[in-house]
């Protein structure tokens, strides 16, 4: 059984070092030397990879913002040039304003006394007028401007007063009704009415004339009379109040 064995088995060979155990420890720290620098070259590879990568977006912004530039440079000398136009816009804009200023409230008075003519009866004649409108509003207080009762709920553009005379008191019944029907006054009042002999002329030998009606009135303008020259955004939204309701 044993001879079987022996003749059926197979020499075993054992690998021997005979290299001392200091040479295997030196030939491992070389291996992990190696792999370390091989990583680090890897990494520095990447690093120098993603360093040129940088270097042309950083480029390419670089254009980017020269294009800016010189566009910017382009525009602000375009801005230059066209200055003196703003200028000129400013200051025409600054003499418009001052215009609306000044001319605010502005009575169309040519068309007002045509208005007043068309009116006027037969037998009334007109001697004075006085206007308080616009600039001039209650520098010259008239009429119904210091009345203790309004006659109209919309507020007065202006206002006009006449004196006058007439042959009859109906005729200054006409001269209020026909001024009612005229669509640039918003009210008509009769402050007074007095009936008078006219005085004979000096060095006449015939006898006073027949008497005569003097009366006072104020008319009451609307905004429909305004000039509205040099009227701009400021006014036009302002037209409206002139309109509106409320106390003189």
């Amino acid at each position: 059984m044993r001879a079987r064995q022996s003749l059926g088995s197979q020499p075993m060979i054992r690998r021997v070092g005979l290299l001392p155990l200091r040479y295997e420890r030196q030939r491992g720290e070389r291996r992990r030397i190696g792999f370390t620098a091989l990583t680090g070259l890897v990494v520095l590879a990447a690093l120098v990879f993603w360093w040129f990568m940088i270097a042309g977006e950083i480029k390419e912004a670089g254009d980017q913002l020269a294009l800016v530039e010189a566009t910017n440079a382009n525009l602000q000398s375009d801005i230059d040039e066209l200055q003196s136009f703003a200028e000129l816009a400013d200051e025409v804009q600054k003499k418009r304003t001052a215009l609306q200023q000044v001319m605010a409230g502005d009575v169309d008075w040519p068309a007002l006394l045509t208005e007043v003519a068309l009116v006027v009866p037969g037998e009334v004649w007109l001697t004075t007028l006085t206007a308080s409108a616009g600039q001039t509003e209650g520098a010259a207080p008239v009429g119904t401007e210091t009345a203790a009762v309004r006659i109209s709920e919309k507020r007065a553009f202006g206002r006009v007063q006449f004196v006058g005379k007439s042959l009859s008191f109906p005729g200054i019944a006409k001269w209020l009704i026909r001024q009612e029907t005229v669509e640039d006054f918003s009210a008509v009042w009769l402050n007074s009415a007095t009936k008078e002999a006219q005085e004979a002329s000096a060095g006449a030998t015939t006898a006073a004339g027949p008497e005569v009606v003097t009366f006072d009135t104020t008319i009451e303008l609307s905004g429909k009379i305004a000039s509205r020259r040099f009227e701009g955004g400021a006014l036009a939204a302002g037209r409206d109040l002139i309109e509106a309701p409320g106390a003189p």
